[in-house]
């Protein structure tokens, strides 16, 4: 169940102000997340402070900033925080739908707490509705193939479509988050293109890389499997 224990050890808390990477927020509590890659953002989640010693280090109100490349920000608005009960069976609360928002980082500054000069947030939990990928942005700039990726996200298997102007072979490989051969195929650009299908029913859900190889070219695809 979507809970918070009452470990103050479970939580970040900041008790010293520093510059925010939004500089026009100046010197507050912040705390960016690096999400790995860009996403459309969704519904949003946070559990304020359960610590029931330090209820009022919890968030009251908070400032929410994403960005694509971690410099350029856009605000998504301020936001109420309730804080937290103490209790084992703390559930946090919805907080916002970021309406399919495109964010590589997801800012938090806090800008009043519930009294402590410490302030921070338990944890927090965003779904996405899809991930945001640029074949172009991963290959060499002399390749000649093209990719096309569906459905991505994925449940259960996705399809792929190469086509290349080049006549050498094409290599394809699937990766997993560890960086393991999760599946591999040849693709001959002299015959028809047909769908690759991918796909397995015991592949966790989570992140992989579709790596395309043809000659010295190289080009990477992300690929999300959700639950």
């Amino acid at each position: 169940m979507d809970r918070h224990n009452t470990n103050w050890q479970d939580a970040w808390v900041s008790c010293n102000t520093t510059m925010n990477p939004n500089t026009p927020r100046g010197m507050t509590h912040w705390i960016m997340y690096d999400l790995g890659t860009t996403y459309l953002l969704a519904d949003l989640h946070i559990w304020n402070i359960n610590d029931p010693d330090h209820l009022d280090r919890g968030a009251m109100n908070i400032a929410i900033d994403i960005s694509t490349d971690g410099e350029n920000w856009i605000e998504q608005g301020s936001y109420f925080l309730g804080q937290g009960t103490g209790s084992s069976i703390y559930e946090g609360e919805d907080l916002t739908d970021l309406d399919g928002a495109e964010a590589h980082y997801l800012l938090i500054t806090v800008l009043d707490s519930y009294g402590a000069t410490c302030s921070g947030i338990s944890e927090l939990k965003i779904e996405v509705e899809g991930i945001v990928s640029d074949l172009n942005e991963s290959v060499n700039s002399q390749a000649c193939f093209d990719l096309k990726v569906f459905p991505n996200p994925h449940q259960t298997e996705f399809s792929t479509r190469i086509s290349s102007t080049c006549p050498q072979m094409i290599y394809v490989k699937l990766f997993d988050s560890l960086g393991r051969v999760v599946e591999e195929r040849i693709v001959n650009p002299q015959e028809e293109g047909d769908l690759l299908t991918f796909g397995k029913d015991y592949m966790p859900s989570g992140m992989y890389i579709l790596r395309i190889q043809q000659g010295d070219a190289i080009g990477r695809y992300q690929v999300l499997k959700s639950q």
